[in-house]
């Protein structure tokens, strides 16, 4: 979920946890002690509408979230009441509870279709990535939106199915090389960071987590499954650093920053580009590989028009500049300097 950061978004933020806290506190044995409270089934049904109604709302105006997610908070805050409210003035109201489950098994199902559906269609996927000769972090998403749907279920669905392939199935490729190939991590310690987090959540399961065992299995159950996905992020990640840097070739420029950012301009899109020191602002998307210190960028592309940078999880974005960093940067000069003159 992506804060909205307006003061409307601020207000309904903070209505938002003033809600949660209240209803928190509400059943708290300390609290109705101290202020003398003696609850009621009418006290059961004023969560129930917090929960399942005005939470959900409150956070579809603090987060940009679809209507199908709001609606999936309001199940969620059907089971969340069934935890906070004693068994005794929830047990007639169960029947929401089972009603909203229902409906959440409805929309997963739908979802499960169109699953299915791309699997069914894979043959054509395959044939539509292999017409757009580009590497599968960038055709992949496309592939399966022309070919199947645009829904974000799948989108997050296929950037999973993203992950497992670099992080298993990418270890004999080779990276592009031509004219248009600048690298963007090799003068960072992008890739030795990765194998130092991969090497921490390795020791680390295995001290915590036989530790946690003996506390509670489904924590440490629960633990170990968010390690190896770790691992397996940071596999992914590393292989599209090695494997895809910057390109500028088919008259389009490829930027990719592992799993968390994508794009492709094409270069007719290109207005200005600043060198140096330039701050790039708030709505700027950057491609620089982390350091062990804070990177500037060299140069700030700023576009005609904004063009669509896909995020971690397949969100998305349209922006209208670029920041960059790369390890060759008068190569990058030379090379961009070419394509602004040709225009």
């Amino acid at each position: 979920m992506v804060y909205r950061r307006t003061r409307k978004a601020h207000l309904a933020m903070a209505f938002l946890l003033l809600v949660l806290t209240s209803n928190i506190l509400l059943y708290q044995s300390g609290v109705q002690e101290f202020l003398s409270l003696s609850l009621t089934s009418g006290v059961a049904v004023g969560s129930l509408i917090d929960l399942a109604i005005v939470v959900p709302l409150l956070a579809f105006g603090a987060f940009k979230i679809t209507k199908k997610q709001t609606l999936g908070l309001m199940v969620f805050g059907l089971v969340l009441a069934r935890f906070l409210v004693p068994a005794e003035l929830y047990t007639p109201y169960r029947g929401a509870l089972y009603a909203g489950i229902a409906v959440e098994a409805v929309l997963l199902l739908a979802e499960l279709a169109l699953l299915f559906a791309v699997i069914w269609k894979v043959p054509k996927i395959r044939k539509q990535m292999i017409e757009m000769n580009e590497g599968a972090i960038y055709s992949l998403l496309p592939a399966v939106e022309n070919v199947v749907t645009k829904k974000f279920f799948i989108r997050v669905v296929m950037s999973e199915f993203l992950m497992i392939y670099y992080a298993f199935f990418t270890w004999r490729k080779k990276k592009p090389s031509h004219a248009g190939v600048v690298t963007m991590h090799e003068k960072t310690s992008a890739v030795a960071f990765n194998i130092m987090l991969i090497h921490a959540i390795v020791i680390e399961t295995i001290g915590i987590h036989w530790w946690l065992h003996e506390k509670s299995l489904v924590l440490s159950i629960i633990l170990l499954i968010l390690n190896i996905y770790s691992i397996f992020y940071f596999l992914a990640d590393i292989q599209i650093t090695r494997l895809h840097p910057l390109e500028i070739r088919d008259k389009k420029l490829y930027i990719t920053q592992g799993l968390t950012a994508r794009i492709i301009v094409p270069l007719s899109l290109m207005k200005e580009i600043e060198w140096g020191g330039a701050l790039p602002s708030k709505d700027t998307v950057k491609f620089i590989y982390r350091d062990f210190e804070e990177l500037e960028p060299q140069a700030i592309i700023h576009l005609h028009e904004p063009v669509e940078v896909t995020m971690f999880m397949g969100m998305k974005k349209k922006v209208t500049e670029i920041a960059i960093r790369v390890d060759e940067p008068e190569k990058l000069r030379t090379l961009l300097e070419d394509v602004m003159n040709t225009n």
